[in-house]
This record gives C-alpha cells, sequence and structure tokens, in this order.
C-alpha cells in the first residue's frame, strides 16, 4: 500500500504552500524484527505544490517527471494545466519574455520630437486613441521601407507595442475607421494649418515660391467622382485621378495637395489650388514653376495681369507658341562661345527672347543641351542614314540639333542659367512623387470609397513630409548612409518588458552605435514606459 510522505512543508499566512518535499512510500508487512510492518521509498515526488486536506493526493514539481499530480488512492498519476486554479499564485508558468523591435522605432520618435513635428500631430489628433493610431500607421508607412508587412504584425513586433496600448492589433489590419476619419476636410485642413505654422516659424518665406505639378493616379474605385477616362499620350486610356502638389521651392516640402478629375491642366487648376491655399493657410503665392501641361494662353494672360506674380514653364510645341519661330531666330548663333555655359556637367547654349505671345509680352528662353543633341543625333544617323540623306539642308540642321533643343517661357527677366537652374529645381517634385509611389506605396489606391482615398493620401503625404526631412538630416550628417540603412541597422536593437513599467533595452552593437551618435541621441539601457509616454503621446 503506498501513501504520500511529508518533509518539511511550510505555508504563507494564506495557507499557500512555500516549500516543502514528499515522496511517495510503499508500506510492507511482516516479521522485521522488532517492527511488525517497514515504509520503503518508491519515487521521489519532489516539490510540493498542492496538496489535499486529505494529504492523499497533491500536485508536485517531481524530478523525473515535471509537473505533474498523483494520487495515492489510485496510485495514479495525471497531466496538470497550465491554467488549474490548485497552482494559482505559484508562478510556475509565467509568461515568456517577448522581445520587440526596439531601435528604429526609437531613434525616429526622438527625430520628430527634437523637430517638434510631433508637436504638430499632437495639435492635429487631439484625442489620445486618434494620435496614438496615427503614429503606429505613420511609422509603419515609413520604417517598413517597401516591405510587404502588414501595419498590424508591424505593431506586433514593434516596440509600438508597449507604447501604443489605446490601440488594438486587430484593428490596425484594415482600418477603415482611421483612413474614414483622415479623410475629412477638417483633418486636413488642421494638419496643414499647424504645420505652416511650424514651417513658417523655421523658414519665414515658407510657400511663397513654388514648384506646382501633378501626377495620375490609376484606380479602380467605385463612384469615386474624381476618376475619369483619360490619355497620357496616345498609346493607351485609363481611368485615372490626378494628383496636384504644391512644392515649397526653399525646403522641397509640400505645402498642400488636391485631387482633380483625370487629366483636367488649365489655369482653373491652379487658380482652385491657390484660393484654398491662401483661404485655409493664409499664404500668398507668388511664384510657379510648372510642367509644359499647364504652359497655356489663358494661364499666360491671366498671370501676367497681376505684376506680383511669377511664372516660368516648358513652352509647349502646339499650335499658338512660337517654337520654331524661336528656333529659327537663334540657329545662327548655336556655335557662338558667348551663348555657352555649364550646369550639372552639361555644356548648353542658352538665349533670352522677347516675344508677343497671346498678346502679352514674355521672356522666352532658348536652348541646346549639346550632350543630348550629339547623342541623340548619332543615334538617329545610325538608323536612318538614307533618310538623313534625301533630307534639304534645313531640315538636317534642325535634326543635329532638335534632340536637346527646348524653350521655357516665363514673364522673369533673368539670365538664361539662372532661368535653367530655377527650372530643373522642378526635379524635387518629380522626387517626391517618386518617394511617395514607390517607398511609401502611395499606388496602387486600394482603398474602395472616396472619403478612404482621400484619408490614405493625406496619410502618405504626411508620411512624404517626415520622409524628406529625414532624409536631409542623413544627408547633411554626410555619413554615406541611406535612410533604409538606418532602418535596417536600427531594427537589430530590441527590448523587452521587464516590469508593468520598465523596458529593458538590449545593448546596440557597434553599427547602431554610430547610428546614435550620428542622430546626436543617448543611448539608455532602459526606459520608463509611463514617463516616456508622456513625453512621445501626452
Amino acid at each position: 500500500m503506498a501513501f504520500i510522505k511529508v518533509q518539511k512543508l511550510v505555508r504563507d499566512e494564506d495557507g499557500n504552500i512555500t516549500s516543502g518535499s514528499a515522496a511517495i512510500v510503499e508500506t510492507q508487512y511482516g516479521n522485521f524484527g522488532t517492527y511488525h510492518a517497514k515504509h520503503s521509498v518508491r519515487e521521489r515526488l519532489g516539490k510540493v505544490l498542492y496538496l489535499s486536506e486529505d494529504k492523499k493526493s497533491g500536485i508536485f514539481q517531481s524530478p523525473t517527471r515535471g509537473i505533474t499530480e498523483y494520487n495515492a488512492v489510485t496510485d495514479t498519476f495525471a497531466e496538470v494545466e497550465r491554467d488549474d486554479p490548485r497552482l494559482a499564485g505559484t508562478s510556475l508558468f509565467p509568461d515568456p519574455e517577448i522581445h520587440t523591435i526596439f531601435g528604429d522605432v526609437y531613434l525616429l520618435l526622438r527625430f520628430l520630437e527634437n523637430n517638434q513635428i510631433l508637436n504638430v500631430l499632437r495639435d492635429t489628433f487631439p484625442r489620445k486613441e486618434q494620435y496614438e493610431r496615427h503614429i503606429c500607421h505613420v511609422l509603419h508607412t515609413i520604417i517598413k521601407d517597401g516591405s510587404r508587412i502588414s501595419c498590424e504584425n508591424f505593431y506586433i513586433r514593434s516596440f509600438l507595442s508597449h507604447l501604443c496600448i489605446d490601440v488594438s492589433a486587430g484593428t490596425l489590419k484594415s482600418d477603415t475607421y482611421y483612413f474614414s476619419y483622415m479623410g475629412s476636410d477638417d483633418m486636413k485642413m488642421k494638419f496643414f494649418k499647424n504645420f505652416t505654422s511650424y514651417m513658417k516659424k523655421r523658414y519665414p518665406n515658407f510657400a511663397s515660391a513654388c514648384y506646382v505639378d501633378s501626377t495620375p493616379l490609376p484606380n479602380d474605385i467605385v463612384n469615386n467622382p474624381f476618376n475619369a477616362l483619360c490619355s497620357h499620350g496616345v498609346s493607351c486610356t485609363e481611368v485615372m485621378c490626378r494628383l496636384v502638389l504644391i512644392l515649397d521651392e526653399e525646403t522641397g516640402i509640400p505645402v498642400w495637395y488636391d485631387i482633380i478629375p483625370g487629366n483636367v491642366l488649365d489655369i482653373n487648376t491652379l487658380k482652385t489650388v491657390e484660393a484654398d491655399v491662401q483661404s485655409n493657410l493664409g499664404i500668398f503665392l507668388n511664384s510657379y514653376t510648372l510642367d509644359a501641361g499647364y504652359i497655356s494662353k489663358e494661364l499666360i494672360t491671366e498671370i501676367c495681369k497681376d505684376n506680383t506674380k511669377l511664372f516660368l514653364g516648358r513652352m509647349p510645341a502646339r499650335k499658338g507658341f512660337p517654337y520654331k519661330e524661336c528656333y529659327n531666330a537663334v540657329k545662327g548663333m548655336f556655335s557662338k562661345g558667348k551663348y555657352a555655359f555649364v550646369r550639372a556637367g552639361h555644356t548648353y547654349f542658352g538665349k533670352k527672347l522677347e516675344k508677343v505671345v497671346f498678346g502679352v509680352k514674355v521672356f522666352i528662353y532658348v536652348y541646346v543641351d549639346e550632350y543630348n543633341a550629339s547623342k541623340r543625333f548619332r543615334d538617329y544617323l545610325i538608323d536612318h542614314e538614307a533618310e538623313f540623306e534625301k533630307m534639304k539642308d534645313k531640315d538636317k540642321d534642325w535634326e543635329k540639333v532638335k534632340g536637346g533643343f527646348f524653350t521655357l517661357i516665363s514673364n522673369k527677366d533673368d539670365t538664361p542659367k539662372n532661368i535653367l537652374i530655377d527650372y530643373y529645381g522642378r526635379t524635387q517634385i518629380e522626387s517626391v512623387f517618386k518617394t511617395s509611389k514607390e517607398y511609401l506605396d502611395l499606388l496602387p489606391l486600394c482603398k474602395w470609397t472616396d472619403l478612404t482615398v482621400r484619408g490614405k493620401l493625406l496619410n502618405d503625404i504626411i508620411c512624404t513630409i517626415i520622409l524628406l526631412e529625414y532624409r536631409k538630416f542623413v544627408k547633411a550628417t554626410d555619413k554615406g548612409k541611406s535612410v533604409s540603412d538606418i532602418f535596417g541597422t536600427a531594427s537589430a536593437q530590441m527590448c523587452a518588458m521587464a516590469g508593468p513599467n520598465n523596458v529593458v533595452i538590449e545593448t546596440a552593437n557597434k553599427q547602431t552605435k554610430e547610428i546614435y551618435k550620428m542622430f546626436d541621441i543617448k543611448q539608455i539601457p532602459s526606459l520608463n514606459l509611463e514617463e516616456f509616454t508622456k513625453d512621445m503621446l501626452l
């Protein structure tokens, strides 16, 4: 017959077992000299975790069986579940220590704090839950670096899961709620008012001179009022709307954006956007650098009525513009050195002409990029030598330069070199479009209502602004690192919760330490979550 023998059992004030061991003991009866029975240990049960009042069963931490239940009446063992109420308070099954990615999120949050952009976001999203949700989406959009990780999974794997506790991970997977309230005009207005106020403190002339351009946004969104069947060329047509972007010349940062139907590009587009910026943000635009699609009779006559506004754009070759006339006026000067200058490694011919176009006096700047003209002429001759031989001499002369020939039109009186430098500043806006489309996944527009489309656009424009500022800072450090390098390196630093408010942070490796130094951010072994939350989120 077997029974449980318990030794040195100790209980606390609440009756919980704190120590003690036990064994299965068998009793044998017979003639054993002085005694008629003897006890022998059949198996050691180890530490006592729970013991019934009659001491005939209990739960033990056996050295051979692990945590197990033994019943002496039936002489049987049974498995014990993790949530067995008899083990409550024993801490035998602690929650596993979860390590989350720390470095990338921490560095970006500190950067936004140091540049006061967090203040802009706090003022835009005064409700704590909305602010936390916005932080999750913004950091995910920027840090994911073109990967396909969802916002939900990014949150779970990140330090954000400890920081933004008012956000449920499951709601981030398809956040219709977030993109719906982001799509309201009020939210767009609040952000740009706060952001413009902040930027004017840093740059007093912010948004006085701007680049304006638009980019197509193809999509299959049902009932989108901005969609139209458009042709951006001659090869195909597509359903699209267009994103119009205003970019500050000095900083290269977006000032405002709007959505227009299809490929509508005219003076009305500019007037509408200008009126929005003026009435909502108090910004008076006085200089436009435009793509050729905007240059028209209406635009030239309208802007030139106002002596306070300047415009610069690529002059189209279509009817009504003196494209060939300008070529004929300067073709005899192409070889003269007095009109030559160098920009970005290319040698240009440049000549300023004064012309009357659509009844308005303007300046037309005529250029030939000698490198492009020579290369394209050479390529043409290789493939069309026989065709070239049959041409008239004047057509041969035109063919020789047309690959590098272009004209700019403006009401600004300056040198051809300075005007070209101003115009090529427009490449900044193309870079912004590329950043939004490729790095931040602006396309495809995958939301299914007008409101959520607008919300997605506002989210991505905010992310574009932050990323451009981040890139500018990284480039200024002259360390030869890219934003992708920084996020990838910093993501190697992990953290884990060590108590309700304490986050323990891994020691940074050599590469991560260099990044901390580059950002002038102090490395810390741990942080108090409550205090950090007050700094970042309140």
